[in-house]
């Protein structure tokens, strides 16, 4: 953070590549600096760097920022559970069921839990929870997936969590966990026969000869991008401008929610016309899906304790009860 005269200048790394926090809305996350600068009436101005030139590779990006060397930046879930490792709660599937439990999850008693976590060894201030890319699925080259015996005996690339890995093995497959830099690496050799990730991603590479031409809306997950600041430069920032800066990044990860629900309406819409075929699961084959991945969320809990999946399960159910109370829609997904 410098400090010029009166002007407060920060510097945000929001990375753009496949998989991680920032692919869900590039455009909306490159204005940030402009939301931030006019809530705070010029006094706060923002660097925005979504090319990684100040810190690289995400896990680099993170290391930077709680070595002071940026100020802000929009790490995904498996980065976060680095610091947090119960984070990997976030990870769970078949738990959230709308973009409406989202919306309130992701604002609500459950985030601030997750600011409180932040706010101790790490000395981050979580200031805000986005999306990730969209709601993930399954992409495959052979055919589409409708149960979980499709997967048996394929090789399933999945993000870089342990709690993923575990999902696709308890559906039959074998995980090829990566990180965003040797996602490319792993289609090209021919090492995965299926990819899971967000919509937006998967439907990227088109649907010609060779690409992953079926794509199958499991909505297995909701992956979350969290903007996160040091606490030692949010604590150094007068009280008008905290809140300044909390008003403008909790507005930032309700646009790019938003904006990934339009996207992913649009790459769906795409993909189809190019060729490439949709499958969205039946409630039976839903269900079959989330009875296989019941161990998921016993093996979390064996390995980080009951806590984090009580507040992750209590938030999704008091936010479904407040829609229904108030005769609120849960929104369809794209």
């Amino acid at each position: 953070m410098i400090v010029t005269g009166a002007t407060i200048r920060l510097v945000l790394a929001a990375l753009t590549m496949p998989g991680a926090a920032g692919s869900g809305a590039p455009d909306t996350i490159a204005s940030a600096g402009d939301l931030i600068e006019a809530l705070s009436g010029g006094r706060l101005t923002v660097d925005v760097d979504t090319e990684g030139q100040s810190c690289g590779a995400p896990d680099a990006c993170l290391d930077a920022l709680v070595a002071g060397e940026i100020d802000i930046y929009l790490a995904s879930t498996p980065e976060a559970a680095r610091l947090v490792p119960e984070f990997h709660v976030l990870d769970v599937p078949y738990l959230l069921e709308s973009d409406a439990v989202v919306e309130l999850v992701f604002t609500g008693v459950f985030f601030e839990r997750m600011r409180d976590a932040l706010l101790g060894e790490p000395g981050l201030r979580l200031l805000g929870l986005s999306g990730g890319g969209g709601w993930r699925g399954i992409a495959t080259r052979a055919g589409p997936v409708r149960m979980p015996d499709d997967l048996g005996g394929v090789t399933l690339e999945t993000a870089d969590s342990p709690v993923l890995a575990s999902w696709a093995r308890a559906a039959g497959a074998t995980p090829a966990p990566r990180s965003w830099s040797d996602r490319a690496v792993l289609a090209a050799e021919g090492r995965v026969d299926a990819r899971a990730g967000s919509v937006i991603d998967l439907t990227s590479g088109g649907a010609g000869d060779g690409a992953f031409r079926y794509l199958t809306r499991d909505d297995h997950g909701y992956p979350a991008g969290l903007w996160l600041m040091r606490e030692e430069a949010y604590q150094a920032l007068p009280v008008d401008l905290r809140q300044a800066m909390n008003a403008a990044v909790g507005e930032l990860a309700r646009l790019v929610r938003a904006e990934e629900r339009r996207r992913t309406a649009a790459a769906v819409a795409a993909f189809e016309a190019a060729g490439g075929v949709v499958h969205v699961l039946s409630p039976a084959e839903r269900s079959a899906f989330v009875m296989a991945a019941g161990r998921v969320s016993t093996g979390y809990m064996e390995q980080h304790g009951h806590e984090w999946m009580v507040w992750f399960e209590g938030a999704i159910a008091a936010a479904e009860r407040q829609i229904a109370l108030t005769g609120g829609s849960e929104e369809a997904r794209p």
